[in-house]
């Protein structure tokens, strides 16, 4: 989130500065106060300041530092919002992504010009563009019983299910043995099937020429085989390119024409892997996802000649091919050494670079005479560049995060990663200036937008990038985007964007100062009572008991320190023991303590993060950070409790699969315990640069926006959000209680190069980010806790005409004095409001289509924290 302030100071240094705008300091002081607004996340002074700035006399020199501030810099489409795996074809000509799910998959095939016209809609997958001829290969996906069977268990089955991902691998199988090989004229539409019988088949790739396809093949009932096959039009079976032995990843064919390549893979890794159990079958947790056999063994690829169909096995990792095919890089290991190797790819490689530094990831430009690496010179990968024979190394990236997976646009620029794999954002290089720029954004203030694909046109002017734009990390679909490298936004874009994100901002504070208000005296008082002195204690002790994995002797050392730390705060804690496999000494527990409501005590809001960590390390972030907000919070509120009842769950055996949270599920739904909202905190203390963020993990947008105001009304914490829950242990509250869920993550998500390794140490914290933090959390849930909860049973009793009579469940809360209804369109659903007393309302003059919100109010002025909702049926 530096790059204001370094943009700002590269415009200065270019001598671009602001003095161009009305050619007065003023306007630099506009330019400062504005960017110093932006980094303290006091959007709304520095919104209308960038709007100010831009209307203002030569404000165009100014509009590239305020587009990439707030957004993207390059103009960037949406293709669709549910697609995966772009692509474009060799020569450019079209543009290519999967769209659909299960057996609704299919592939677009569109031109890569303006008006993008689709060419072909497959009903299949794995779509690859033949080099020379206008062919496209594809895997048609039949309707047949064991297909429909596997598709409709994927179906029932939760976004969070346990064996999702077991569902998944078996309809996979099932369409890689079921599957046709079809290739289609995109000339005239005609499709000719490549008959391969009783083979699994997936990664379709064509030769040079364009005349035969290469394609990954098993037999069922081989687990420890596949093989590289080619076909053609003009052979009447499928015949083996090479006799190898063991199991080979997806093939790539050199563009030369001369050399198939091929990774060897674990059985985990097998594209054609039978899902554990046999398929069709529901299976268990999704273990086959796991890193599988094989770990630590010697990493090798085979380079096929495929004048002579022989193989060569050479032992390294990540190889990669220039452009012209003729060169291949890899990286070798020997004893405690690296070495990036380079040369021929139908000859011999040589070591260009020997370093006890780790190295992966090799790229080479398209004419071959530059390689970029990543290196790891300390605790996080690095993108470094050198000429072809390791000389001239030049460090392209010094960010703190992992700079990752370079890859050439010509020979002078880079396309570059940073972060983990939840949570992407791609950036681009220029080598000769040694320039950063990010390209992809969703131009708002506060969703974060996650990329996961990227596919770069063949001349280089476009990117292709699959991304969750709207920030759900959630649903399976994802949008693709087209980013036009050579085309830039407008100033009036950046106006709009602008003056769209400031009346957000602008609601969003209206909205959370009204909902603060009638309590917000006491909550400022609770707050401040927060101590970093005492958040860093907090920290010290669980740090100290090494690894809190549920199999080490720290886990139950920390389970008693949070015990007694309870006990000390004025509460009686619990322990909720149980026996998981490998918990040290037979079992372990989550430490639960609760803060017994005033006036509605049966109703429960729980407060939780986990204290395990891997076993590699202390977890100092993950989550010793959210364990000791989570303290501190409880230790504020000690002596304030609020009208509901609030349980602060230090949850164990995260780490091994969500179990304490799982745990403490399952007995509060055995005692009908009824939990009415949850919040959950996981890596909140690592900070990547001055800004003290971090991001909202939601499931609930109304408790989102209350954790956004709590921020800003009462902290220092700057806030973003994402609809995210999976893989944490708020999963666990999802799957029983369902769109109750907030709580709060690290910014970058997961960014922070130290997760789930030993280097997950206390002095890489921000203890103050840590307090600030709790302190949201604790506004969060006096808030949710003194509000009425979102109503149930809301329902549209008739339709009339324009008239619509609702009725809904009274609210569980005592204090409740009327109810909120409010009536829009789906675009403003909150237009029009009316007060009911009565749990049920008759509405004239709604539209069908209109949404119908409602919620409680109490004798405080408090309204519910998120409305229930319905929609007047068309």
């Amino acid at each position: 989130m530096r790059r204001v302030l370094v943009v700002a100071a590269l415009l200065f240094a270019l001598g671009v500065g602001v003095r161009g705008v009305a050619g007065t300091t003023g306007a630099e002081k506009s330019f400062a106060a504005a960017n110093d607004a932006w980094e303290l996340g006091d959007y709304i002074p520095a919104l209308n300041g960038y709007i100010a700035l831009l209307n203002a006399p030569g404000g165009e020199t100014l509009l590239e530092p305020i587009a990439l501030t707030t957004g993207e810099l390059f103009e960037t489409r949406e293709l669709t919002t549910d697609g995966r795996a772009p692509r474009f074809s060799p020569d450019g000509r079209f543009l290519v992504y999967e769209t659909g799910l299960e057996t609704s998959r299919r592939t677009k095939i569109l031109k890569n010009d303006a008006p993008r016209a689709e060419v072909a809609d497959l009903a299949g997958v794995s779509a690859t563009f033949s080099p020379q001829m206008t062919q496209v290969a594809y895997l048609k996906i039949p309707d047949n019983d064991e297909i429909r069977r596997a598709s409709d268990a994927l179906d029932r089955a939760s976004l969070t299910a346990r064996n999702r991902a077991q569902l998944t691998q078996t309809l996979t199988w099932l369409i890689a043995k079921h599957a046709t090989i079809v290739v289609r004229d995109l000339n005239n539409g005609r499709e000719m099937i490549l008959p391969t019988p009783d083979l699994l088949k997936a990664g379709l790739t064509f030769s040079a020429d364009g005349r035969s396809l290469y394609f990954l093949g098993g037999a069922e009932g081989e687990p420890d085989r596949n093989d590289l096959y080619v076909i053609s039009e003009a052979s009447p079976k499928p015949v083996l390119v090479v006799d190898a032995a063991g199991l080979k990843g997806v093939p790539t064919v050199d563009p030369s024409g001369a050399a198939l390549l091929y990774v060897q893979v674990t059985p985990a890794q097998n594209p054609l892997r039978e899902p554990a159990g046999g398929a069709g079958r529901a299976g268990g947790a999704g273990a086959a996802d796991g890193a599988g056999g094989g770990r630590g063994a010697q990493a090798t690829f085979g380079v096929v000649d495929l004048a002579t169909h022989t193989v060569n096995v050479i032992n390294g990792s990540a190889p990669a091919l220039s452009g012209d095919g003729k060169t291949l890089a890899y990286i070798a290991r020997a004893g405690g050494e690296y070495r990036l190797m380079v040369g021929r790819t139908l000859g011999a490689q040589a070591p260009v670079k020997q370093t006890t530094e780790r190295l992966d990831a090799p790229a080479l430009s398209p004419d071959g005479s530059r390689v970029a690496y990543q290196k790891m010179p300390r605790d996080d990968w690095e993108i470094f560049v050198a000429s072809r024979d390791g000389k001239d190394e030049q460090r392209v990236t010094r960010e703190i995060q992992h700079d990752i997976l370079p890859r050439f646009i010509g020979n002078d620029r880079l396309l570059g990663l940073i972060g983990e794999p939840r949570h992407r954002r791609s950036y681009l290089y220029d080598l000769r200036t040694l320039t950063r720029t990010r390209i992809f954004h969703n131009n708002t203030v506060r969703t974060i937008a996650p990329e996961y694909q990227w596919a770069v046109s063949p001349d280089g002017t476009k990117l292709l990038i699959g991304a969750e734009r709207d920030g759900n990390t959630v649903t399976p679909d994802r949008g693709v985007y087209l980013v036009e490298l050579e085309q830039k936004v407008t100033k009036a874009e950046v106006l709009s964007r602008l003056r769209a994100n400031l009346k957000s901002e602008m609601a969003l504070k209206a909205a959370g100062t009204a909902a603060f208000q009638p309590i917000a005296a006491d909550v400022r008082r609770v707050v401040n009572d927060a101590s970093v002195t005492r958040v860093f204690d907090y920290e010290k002790a669980l740090f100290d008991f090494d690894s809190k994995n549920l199999t080490q002797p720290g886990n139950r050392k920390a389970s008693e320190f949070l015990f007694n730390t309870y006990s000390s705060f004025g509460y009686t804690p619990e322990y909720q023991w149980f026996e998981p496999r490998n918990a040290f000494g037979g079992k372990t527990a989550n430490v639960v303590a609760t803060l017994r409501g005033t006036e509605n005590p049966d109703l429960v809001y729980v407060v939780s993060s986990h204290y395990d960590s891997v076993e590699a390390g202390p977890g100092a972030d993950d989550d010793t950070s959210g364990t000791a907000a989570l303290l501190e919070a409880a230790r504020v509120m000690a002596a304030h409790p609020m009208p509901a009842t609030i349980v602060f769950a230090s949850m164990t055996g995260e780490e091994g699969g969500l179990l304490g949270s799982r745990e403490f599920a399952r007995r509060a739904v055995e005692s009908k315990m009824h939990v009415t909202g949850v919040l959950n905190n996981d890596m909140i203390g690592w900070m990547n640069d001055q800004r003290m963020d971090n991001t909202i993990r939601y499931s609930n947008p109304g408790i989102r926006d209350i954790q956004h105001a709590a921020a800003f009304l009462f902290t220092k914490l700057i806030t973003y959000d994402a609809l995210y829950w999976k893989g944490t242990d708020a999963a666990s509250f999802y799957d029983v209680y369902g769109d109750i869920i907030g709580g709060i993550g690290s910014y970058p998500v997961l960014g922070s190069p130290h997760y789930h390794q030993s280097t997950d140490l206390l002095e890489h914290e921000n203890h103050q980010l840590i307090t600030e933090t709790s302190k949201t959390t604790v506004a969060t849930i006096m808030l949710m806790a003194s509000s009425p909860s979102r109503l149930t049973g809301l329902k549209v009793e008739s339709d009339a005409g324009q008239t619509a009579t609702l009725s809904w469940t009274p609210s569980p809360e005592k204090g409740v004095t009327s109810y909120a209804v409010a009536t829009g369109p789906a675009s403003d659903p909150l237009r029009h409001r009316v007060t009911v007393t009565e749990p049920r309302a008759t509405l004239a003059h709604v539209a069908p289509g209109t949404v119908v919100s409602v919620k409680a109010v109490n004798a405080r002025g408090l309204g519910g924290w998120d409305w229930a909702r319905a929609e007047i049926k068309k």
